[in-house]
């Protein structure tokens, strides 16, 4: 009868308790006091009264999946990177599609050193934003870290072919971080080459083509003149000239 009693009670609980979960989640979150604002002085600082202008925007909109990402950029120049994570994730919750809160997901996760959670953040930005070389960059600097050389190598090479700029430490400091990039450029070698041997001719000053210039007037055929044959006479019925 104890043991009965024991579990129904425990299964009370557990309900309550899965009653209470489900009602904060679909309460605004940004309803209640925030620990982080308390960090805030929007009067002295830029960067917080940003802050604040997202918190104030979301509680009115908290399915606004641009305010969430911008929110969460801001978050990781605070120092608040765990919240920055959440921000970005409600973005992508709020939606899929967008593809900059799942390249900044990314970078957060990685940043704490997820590899299985950033890599498939930076799988999701290119698959909604095909070609976005950040994130295959990203993508090959998680594939060495995680020792697979020719995935790596695969990743940075299409980066780098889509944008070079990725090879400058200013634009991309994490270059520095990537030990494979000669062999990216050397799988790439072949392909540029290729393209830069190509050596497409121009048309020569003063040409005109032959589809442009006038085309010659027709020519009227030439007449066929008969010249009428003179008439054949007999020479045997020919009259003799009279004799003088």
């Amino acid at each position: 009868m104890k043991r009965i009693l024991t579990i129904t009670m425990a299964l009370s609980l557990a309900g309550c308790a899965s009653m209470h979960i489900s009602h904060n989640r679909s309460k605004n979150p940004y309803e209640g006091r925030i620990f982080y604002t308390k960090y805030l002085n929007p009067q002295a600082s830029s960067l917080d009264a940003q802050i604040q202008r997202d918190l104030d925007t979301l509680r009115a909109e908290p399915n606004n999946a641009s305010v969430h990402n911008d929110l969460g950029a801001a978050l990781v120049q605070k120092g608040f990177p765990k919240d920055a994570e959440t921000e970005f994730e409600r973005a992508v919750d709020a939606d899929r599609h967008f593809y900059p809160a799942w390249y900044n997901l990314g970078l957060v996760r990685a940043a704490r050193g997820d590899s299985a959670g950033s890599s498939f953040a930076f799988k999701r930005t290119v698959h909604y934003k095909p070609g976005h070389s950040q994130a295959l960059f990203q993508l090959g600097l998680v594939a060495e870290r995680a020792g697979n050389k020719d995935e790596a190598i695969d990743y940075y090479a299409k980066a780098i072919s889509i944008n070079r700029t990725l090879l400058n430490v200013r634009t991309n400091p994490r270059v520095l971080d990537a030990k494979l990039i000669d062999l990216a450029l050397l799988r790439l070698y072949p392909l540029d080459h290729s393209r830069q041997s190509m050596q497409f001719l121009a048309a020569p000053p003063g040409y005109v083509s032959d589809s442009t210039a006038p085309s010659p007037s027709p020519q009227a055929p030439a007449s066929k003149i008969v010249t009428p044959a003179a008439p054949l006479t007999d020479p045997a019925k020919q009259q003799a000239p009279p004799k003088p």
